[in-house]
């Protein structure tokens, strides 16, 4: 049953059960946040979901859309449940039903209330499973809401056969499907139906589990529940020993199978013992069976292999394994049932020992009263005494204030004569002291107004020097740049001019073979030139801002084919060329394909200007850096010495100032590596060679 639980648990929490809407989604939420859903339902296993989870919640709240704040508050609980802490469960299911109920969307509290039975059932706690269930079904009939109570009774149903009571378990089943039936049509009755053959299976009743098997095919409504269906209608029918509707039916499987993908591998492998059996392939049956997780189904596989055999003894054996862990599991249940018990019996002692001590402290408080009372008593009396002496004290301090006001009439005469004789010296002593301070505040203004000044020239003259230094650096870089061009265009266009007129000259006399060569060398040089023409319009282009990155689903492989197939006519006669990827030929990723195959194409025309035999090797991989694709060429060349490793992507950075080039190309790609927000780099690691890498990002835009 754990495994009809866990498969249903999600469903439960992200309402998939429910109707699509008229809107652009099935959750019929703001078309915004669906997306925030998608990625938080995916990660709702790790971390990073609950991260996500809270921007939905923020985001819904900022649009009150009050359907998608309850959804943002499943993934807690998903991810509490597959963590197994059931503490953070309580609170996370406690927040979305307070949020569900306040909202009116009951189907989501119900979904929690699941949750935190399915986690107590499946560790363990059935006792308490039941308890709470129990208070699941009071307050669905109270709500006198659908979803709830069909939630509550086929709850009630998975509790009693964990529990091993298969019969109350299928009459709760039972009552749940009916009531599916009739008051949600919608929703999808195909694992109940599994349930009820599951149940008739083990009694040996096949007919009638087949009859559930075949209505579960039929009223599957999800690409999931239909595989599940025929898988365990293929059980069925290996129970009854109807091995041509099993091969059938498993062929079936296996279809579907390859065309969903593997949705349930446990059960997938459980058919394939099955029709390793029919096939009287036990061997490989008994490996199999040792991929069972299950000690249980383990015991049931082996038993029913060595029935199959002939060895009686071994399936005798086995059978009594697995009735000796079934009491075990009996004997679990009855033990955590005591426990449980003996922990409630145990709160309710602590609670009478409570209340002995809550009436012993209320004698004692009586008992505190009363001396209370008697000390107020005392204390009136004590006060009465203290009044009379006050009075005695306060006639005499009349007497004393009496004399204290003649004494201070004769101190204000002479203060009035001290005052009047001091006024003249005041006033002088004030003007000044005005007089200074008014001479202060002009003083520290200037030496403010002064150091201001000194600062401000000090940065002026700070930012000509820079700006000196950065001309003079400019001026040099110009120079160098316009020499280093003129040398490098010049010696392609001697080329080509002398090679012209040796053919163009009648005089001349050339045969076919040395034409041929001659124009392959004027040819390489055309091309030379146009790539330092290019070069340096690239450059420019790329500096100035206004190249615009033309984005849109390219095939990597294609891509990286096409640009191995413009430089490989370039290469040595003892150089070869290939091309592998671990990337499928119709994997898509967006990217300027310009760009890209501008950037593999400087790294294989630099590969074959310092590889004079051995090969040069392109290679697409997704796997070397995960979530990101990585291009490297890979060459059998001398390879960058360890002091130029660093500065190999610097502008007019040359290993070999005898190879033609401006330097310019390696510095091109990491410029457009940088828009693409991906990055170049050499592999320092790499002893055999050169081998440069091109790494970019699978989910990140670049900049325009």
């Amino acid at each position: 049953m754990k495994r009809y639980t866990n498969i249903l648990i999600l469903l439960l929490l992200t309402g998939l059960f429910i109707p699509a809407g008229a809107q652009n989604n099935p959750y019929k939420i703001d078309d915004s946040l669906y997306p925030f859903f998608q990625r938080a339902t995916k990660s709702r296993t790790y971390p990073q979901g609950l991260l996500i989870a809270d921007t939905l919640y923020a985001e819904a709240t900022k649009k009150k859309d009050k359907k998608a704040q309850c959804l943002a508050l499943t993934i807690p609980v998903s991810f509490y449940y597959s963590s197994g802490n059931y503490e953070k469960l309580e609170q996370a299911a406690t927040k979305l039903k307070e949020e569900a109920r306040k909202n009116n969307y009951l189907q989501y509290y119900y979904s929690a209330y699941t949750s935190e039975i399915n986690w107590l059932l499946n560790n363990g706690h059935s006792l308490r499973a039941l308890h709470k269930a129990e208070e699941m079904k009071e307050q669905a009939f109270k709500d006198q809401h659908n979803y709830g109570i069909f939630s509550c009774i086929r709850t009630l149903g998975h509790i009693y056969y964990m529990r091993q009571n298969s019969e109350v378990a299928a009459e709760y089943y039972k009552n749940a499907l009916e009531y599916m039936l009739k008051h949600l049509p919608e929703q999808d009755p195909s694992y109940l139906y599994m349930n009820l053959a599951e149940y008739y299976r083990k009694k040996d009743e096949g007919e009638v589990a087949l009859e559930y098997n075949e209505k579960a095919v039929k009223t599957a409504k999800t690409n999931e529940s239909r595989v599940a269906s025929l898988m365990d209608k293929c059980q069925t029918l290996y129970s009854m020993d109807r091995i041509d509707d099993f091969n059938t039916c498993y062929e079936e499987c296996l279809q579907l199978v390859e065309q969903y993908g593997v949705i349930r591998k446990s059960a997938l492998l459980r058919l394939r013992i099955c029709k390793l059996v029919l096939d009287k392939k036990y061997d490989q049956a008994y490996i199999a069976a040792d991929s069972i997780g299950s000690p249980l189904q383990v015991y049931q596989i082996l038993h029913v292999l060595y029935l199959k055999s002939g060895d009686y003894e071994k399936a005798y054996t086995y059978n009594k394994l697995i009735h000796k862990h079934q009491d075990s599991i009996n004997r679990l249940v009855q033990s955590t049932d005591i426990a449980e018990l003996n922990a409630q019996i145990g709160n309710e002692r602590m609670k009478l020992d409570a209340k002995a001590l809550e009436y012993k402290n209320a004698a004692l408080n009586l008992r505190n009263t009363q001396l209370e009372l008697e000390r107020t008593k005392s204390q009136s009396e004590l006060e009465k005494i203290n009044a009379e002496n006050s009075k005695l004290v306060l006639k005499n301090r009349n007497l004393e204030l009496a004399r204290l006001n003649v004494e201070a009439e004769k101190q204000k005469a002479i203060l009035k004569e001290q005052q009047s004789a001091s006024q003249h010296y005041i006033v002088t002593l004030s003007l000044v002291l005005s007089f200074l301070f008014l001479f202060t505040c002009f003083l520290i203004f200037y030496l403010y107004r002064r150091r201001r000044t000194m600062a401000i020239l000090q940065e002026k003259n700070e930012e000509l020097t820079v700006a000196r230094d950065h001309a003079e650096e400019s001026d040099r870089m110009k120079s160098f740049f316009i020499q280093n061009m003129s040398h490098e265009i010049r010696t392609p266009l001697n080329a080509i001019v002398g090679f012209s007129q040796v053919l163009s000259t009648p005089d001349m006399e050339v045969d076919e073979e040395e034409k041929a060569e001659f124009s392959m060398l004027i040819q390489q040089n055309s091309e030379l030139l146009t790539t330092l023409i290019n070069d340096v319009l690239d450059l420019a282009s790329l500096e100035s801002g206004k190249y615009t990155m033309h984005l849109a689903p390219h095939r990597c492989n294609e891509l990286c084919q096409i640009a191995m197939a413009s430089v490989v006519h370039r290469n040595p006669k003892e150089v070869k060329s290939y091309f592998t990827s671990d990337a499928p030929n119709d994997f898509l990723f967006v990217t300027d394909k310009e760009r890209l195959q501008q950037v593999l194409i400087n790294f294989l025309t630099n590969a074959e200007k310092h590889t004079v035999r051995g090969e040069i090797h392109l290679h697409c991989s997704l796997t070397e850096n995960p979530g990101k694709i990585t291009f490297s060429v890979t060459d059998t060349g001398p390879g960058v010495p360890a002091d130029q490793a660093d500065y190999v992507f610097d502008r007019f950075s040359k290993l070999d100032e005898f190879k033609q080039g401006t330097g310019l190309g390696l510095n091109i790609c990491s410029i457009i590596a940088g828009r693409l927000k991906g990055e170049v780099k050499l592999d320092k690691s790499y002893t055999k060679g050169a081998r440069f890498l091109f790494i970019l990002p699978l989910d990140n835009v670049p900049d325009s």
